[in-house]
C-alpha cells in the first residue's frame, strides 16, 4: 500500500466535514450557481457521504471500489426537484478538482514520488467518475420511467373507451397511429371493453390524421379480435380524404359498416328500434 494513499485516506476521514463545507462553497462560487438553501444542504450531505467513500476506497483495489454504491443522488432528490443533471455533475467535477488542489496544498505530494502521485490521482478520478456514471445512469433510468408514464397517459387519452349507451361504447382514435398505439389497444383497451360488457363498439376515425395500409392492417386485426370475443364493431368519422387514400391504396372497406359520425350512427340505431316496435 502506497504511504500517500494511507495518509490521504486518514486526512479525508479526519477533515471530511470541514472539507465538504469549504469545497462546496468554492464549487458553487466558481460555477456561479444559484442554489436554494435546501439544495445546498442536500449537496453538502451527499458530498460528505461521497468523501467518506473516497477515503475508504483509496485503500481498496479496483474491484472493491467498483462494488461500492457510489451513486450520488441516491434518493432522486435532485431529479424529483427538477434539477438539471448537468448542474449536479458540474458540482461533483468542480468539487473533485478543488479536492485535488487541497491535497496538494497540504504537502502530501512533496513526500511522494511521481508514481505514487499518479496512483493517488488515478484512484480519486476513478472514484468520482464512478459516482458520476452511476448518477447519470440512474438519472436516465428515472427519466425513461417518466417518459414511459407520460406515453402511457397519452395512450390512454388518445384511445379512451367511452360508453354511450347500455352495452355500446365509442373508441375515438386520436392523432397518429403507430405500433405502440396498436399494441396498447390490443393489450389494454380490448380487455377494458370486455370488462365493461360492451357488445357493440363504435371505432371513430374523425381524429385520425392518416389512414394507410398500416392503419388498415391493425384495424382489421382489432375488428377480428372483437368479433372472436362476440363484440360487433362499426366505423365512424372516415373523412373523404381518408376514404380516397384507402381506395388509392387498394384497401377494401366494403364489408365494414361505416357512418359519417357517431351522431348518424345513433340516429340510425334509434330508427331501427322504432321500426322494430311498430
Amino acid at each position: 500500500m502506497d504511504n500517500i494513499l494511507q495518509s490521504v485516506s486518514t486526512y479525508l476521514k479526519q477533515e471530511k466535514e470541514l472539507l465538504t463545507d469549504e469545497l462546496l462553497v468554492q464549487a458553487v462560487d466558481e460555477l456561479n450557481l444559484y442554489l436554494p438553501n435546501e439544495h445546498f444542504v442536500k449537496h453538502k450531505e451527499l458530498l460528505f457521504i461521497l468523501l467518506s467513500r473516497v477515503s475508504e476506497s483509496l485503500l481498496f483495489n479496483k474491484l472493491e471500489t467498483e462494488e461500492q454504491n457510489l451513486e450520488y443522488d441516491i434518493q432522486n432528490y435532485f431529479y424529483n426537484s427538477g434539477t438539471y443533471l448537468n448542474d449536479t455533475i458540474e458540482i461533483i467535477c468542480t468539487f473533485r478538482l478543488s479536492l485535488m488542489k487541497e491535497i496538494g496544498k497540504k504537502g502530501f505530494l512533496e513526500k511522494s514520488n511521481s508514481g505514487e502521485i499518479a496512483r493517488l490521482y488515478e484512484k480519486i478520478t476513478f472514484i468520482f467518475d464512478e459516482a458520476i456514471r452511476d448518477t447519470t445512469q440512474n438519472f436516465n433510468i428515472q427519466n425513461q420511467k417518466s417518459i414511459e408514464a407520460i406515453e402511457k397517459e397519452i395512450m390512454t387519452l388518445s384511445a379512451p373507451v367511452v360508453p354511450i349507451k347500455e352495452k355500446i361504447a365509442v373508441l375515438p382514435l386520436i392523432g397518429d397511429f403507430n405500433e405502440s398505439r396498436a399494441s396498447y389497444i390490443s393489450t389494454e383497451v380490448i380487455p377494458r371493453i370486455v370488462q365493461l360488457n360492451i357488445e357493440l363498439l363504435v371505432i371513430d376515425f374523425s381524429g385520425m390524421h392518416v389512414f394507410d395500409t398500416f392503419v388498415a392492417h391493425h384495424f382489421f386485426q382489432i375488428r377480428d379480435t372483437l368479433r372472436l370475443l362476440g363484440i360487433e364493431s362499426v366505423v365512424t368519422g372516415v373523412r373523404p380524404s381518408l376514404a380516397q387514400t384507402a381506395v388509392h391504396l387498394g384497401i377494401n372497406l366494403n364489408n365494414i359498416k361505416s357512418y359519417n359520425n357517431v351522431k348518424q350512427f345513433l340516429e340510425t340505431l334509434e330508427n331501427r328500434k322504432e321500426e322494430k316496435t311498430r
